[in-house]
């Protein structure tokens, strides 16, 4: 059995996804590298010294290099909230927008992710499928004890800080040497995840500092073979064996240089066909016949992970209810209640039901006279998935 196919095998609804900052480059996010060079241009522009951050950049140490910029803004009374806040390119923080490797990652049968991205891009795909998140903070003691608790199924847990609190963000030697080694409940949320839940690694770099912590974590407890860890690198097949048999982490390799993160995309797509195809008939009847749809199905399923994140299972009737709204936009109730009823044969109450459901799960909107669909790509295909039904019940309409 291959990787992905294990993988699949262990992935389900609890299962904790860490997403790295490799995932956020797509949309224009910047590299650690590049951040530090903002925050070095930034601060030169102030009058701060930059000389021992130059040597230290010249050596590729970027924490020393951090931290010698954050202690010239000290003696310049200013801070890295003020640098987060001030310096117009960290506006794309907040401005940029989800691309498809987010898509791909909210069509994964879990909602648990932890990430130490500053940006805003996971919450806002969540929110572009109708799936809002709980957002979990760097020190929330009580919403860190839910998550240790099983009290939330669907979060979002940003341990390094989020740009809409730019003044907790950790970024210097000492915020992150703090994090790391010394006392506190974000190492220990992060290490009980790690014991008790399958962790996947998505965007993360084998040079990731927060993934050496994790995998010298494991070797430090020297029980990572009961774990389950599991790390898409760019080009790590050598290393494979090593990283299984030393830390336990199972790693997938994907090919690609500079820029090129497109081999990891087609992995993911395969995740997640796999995932909606548990027997693998129809991956294995596809590759032979014809490998191009096997391609366009990998990008589908939004709509059935979504259902299934919201009810732990798919019901036809959901599916046509979204369909139908979604096709139109905007529907009069008597209209929707008309279609169900009469043309499909449901009963009312049932249709009621559904209807309440599915707003109370925020997959559909709904006024006193009108329903209208999510903002999401999922509405967009099972809008797809009824185009050809409407279009004969509209030419029935039409004829009379």
């Amino acid at each position: 059995m291959e990787e992905i196919e294990q993988l699949a095998a262990k992935m389900d609804r609890n299962t904790v996804l860490f997403i790295g900052s490799g995932a956020s480059s797509p949309a224009g996010l910047p590299s650690w590298w590049e951040l530090i060079n903002w925050l070095k241009d930034y601060t030169s522009s102030l009058g701060g010294d930059i000389d021992a951050a130059n040597l230290y950049l010249k050596k590729s140490q970027l924490i020393n290099a951090t931290s010698a910029l954050t202690s010239e803004l000290i003696k310049i009374e200013k801070s890295l909230a003020d640098f987060f806040n001030e310096e117009p390119k960290c506006e794309i923080f907040t401005s940029a927008t989800p691309k498809e490797i987010h898509q791909l990652i909210a069509q994964l049968p879990t909602s648990s992710i932890i990430t130490p991205n500053y940006d805003l891009l996971l919450e806002k795909i969540f929110i572009e499928i109708g799936k809002p998140m709980e957002m979990v903070y760097k020190g929330d003691n009580d919403r860190i004890n839910s998550i240790l608790r099983d009290a939330f199924k669907d979060y979002i847990y940003k341990y390094h800080g989020c740009i809409t609190k730019p003044a907790d963000i950790i970024f210097d030697f000492k915020q992150y040497n703090a994090v790391i080694h010394t006392p506190n409940i974000d190492k220990e949320c992060l290490r009980t995840l790690i014991q008790t839940k399958t962790i996947v690694f998505i965007g993360a770099g084998l040079e990731d500092p927060d993934f050496n912590h994790i995998r010298d974590y494991l070797n430090e407890i020297a029980t990572p073979k009961n774990m389950e860890l599991w790390a898409f690198m760019r080009n790590c097949e050598p290393i494979k064996e090593h990283y299984k048999e030393e830390f336990g982490i199972n790693l997938i390799s994907y090919a690609g240089q500079g820029d090129d993160h497109s081999d990891l995309l087609t992995k993911l797509k395969d995740l997640i066909l796999r995932l909606n195809d548990e027997d693998g008939k129809i991956l294995d009847a596809l590759e032979i016949a014809s490998p191009l749809e096997v391609e366009r199905i990998k990008v589908k399923g939004l709509l059935r992970n979504t259902l299934l994140q919201a009810n732990e299972e798919v019901m036809p009737l959901d599916e046509a209810i979204i369909g139908f709204i979604a096709f139109f936009d905007t529907v009069e109730k008597n209209t929707f209640f008309q279609y169900f009823h009469d043309r499909k044969g449901y009963q009312v109450g049932e249709i009621s039901n559904r209807i309440e459901y599915l707003i109370q799960n925020k997959l559909i909107k709904d006024t006193e006279n009108y329903l209208m669909p999510m903002n999401g790509s999922f509405s967009q295909e099972a809008a797809e998935q009824m185009e050809e039904e409407i279009l004969d019940y509209l030419m029935e309409q039409e004829n009379g």
